[in-house]
């Protein structure tokens, strides 16, 4: 069982909505891949699922009503692919955000549909934080719904000392990853709303390399707070990924790809790795599949 909780899918009418034909960048390289080829690629490789998601390509617009019809086109897209191979794909839910109301309508919308196991957020929305004060009835009925949330960086390209050279996704998508993480566990969002489920990208960014530091400065329950989150393990490094198994356990990694932003032996590459990061049997079939089927509560036939 092989579950892939980190893979895009960019639907050129949704893109089109929300103005943002630069999406996908040419270092995806797997963009132009059909549905069926992405299907036949997982075969290839042993992927039984993945969970789709927009990526940095969220539907976060200026007008409330533009914004919750993105929110809709796309969700509704995701869950045709789903109907179209059972089984196959599952979503992570886009809100239209930052509008809090129309984001509201569209989790009691999508809750009811079981392609669904969770939705997706930016690492931050705008100039909104994920810590902002007026988040609270979001993060209140997302709890209440038990569901889980897939951060994602939204490239940070106009931040001065990320600007050129490829920055603002080399090193600053990670850095966005830790600072939303950090954002959230000081917070307290674990302690005021323990039944919500947070997936952090790239192995948590820098947060295992940091972890010391982070005890040494950070005040309360921080440690337990990060401990509390899911991390995905878009990476392909061993010795990150053995730092990572350390400082949160095994049973909170869940494999990721990141497709397309790769090509297919890269592809094959995020999975490949996960052997050689020292896991027992056990742990390595959690991480691949294991985490996420129990976390997302997947059914179909790779999980019966």
């Amino acid at each position: 069982m092989i579950v892939d909780v980190h893979s895009h899918y960019y639907p050129p009418e949704y893109l089109e909505r929300i103005g943002r034909l630069d999406v996908p960048p040419p270092a995806a390289v797997l963009a132009h891949y059909s549905l069926d080829e992405r299907v036949a690629l997982l075969d290839r490789t042993g992927v039984d699922c993945e969970v789709l998601s927009v990526s940095q390509a969220q539907p976060y617009l200026p007008d409330a009503a533009d914004a919750a019809g993105a929110a809709r086109l796309v969700n509704d897209v995701y869950l045709a692919v789903c109907d179209r191979y059972p089984g196959r794909f599952y979503s992570f839910a886009a809100l239209p955000l930052p509008h809090v109301e129309e984001a509201l309508a569209e989790v009691e919308r999508m809750s009811s549909e079981g392609r669904v196991v969770g939705v997706t957020i930016g690492c931050s929305v705008g100039t909104m934080q994920l810590d902002d004060a007026r988040l609270e009835p979001l993060w209140s009925e997302l709890d209440r719904r038990r569901m889980t949330v897939f951060l994602h960086p939204i490239g940070q390209e106009q931040t001065d000392w990320l600007l050129g050279k490829g920055l603002a996704w080399i090193v600053g998508a990670p850095f966005e990853d830790t600072a939303a993480a950090m954002r959230l566990v000081l917070s307290g969002m674990h302690e005021r709303y323990p039944k919500l489920r947070f997936i952090v990208p790239h192995l948590g960014g820098t947060l295992p390399f940091l972890l010391a530091r982070v005890s040494r400065h950070a005040v309360g329950e921080v440690l337990a707070g990060l401990r509390s989150m899911y991390y995905d393990t878009v990476n392909g490094s061993a010795d990150a990924l053995g730092c990572s198994c350390r400082a949160f356990g095994p049973d909170r990694l869940l494999f990721g790809t990141d497709f397309p932003y790769c090509d297919e032996d890269g592809f094959a590459r995020h999975l490949s790795y996960l052997e050689e990061g020292g896991l027992g049997a056990a742990e390595l079939a959690g991480v691949k599949g294991g985490n996420a089927a129990s976390l997302l509560g997947l059914e179909g036939p790779a999980f019966s």
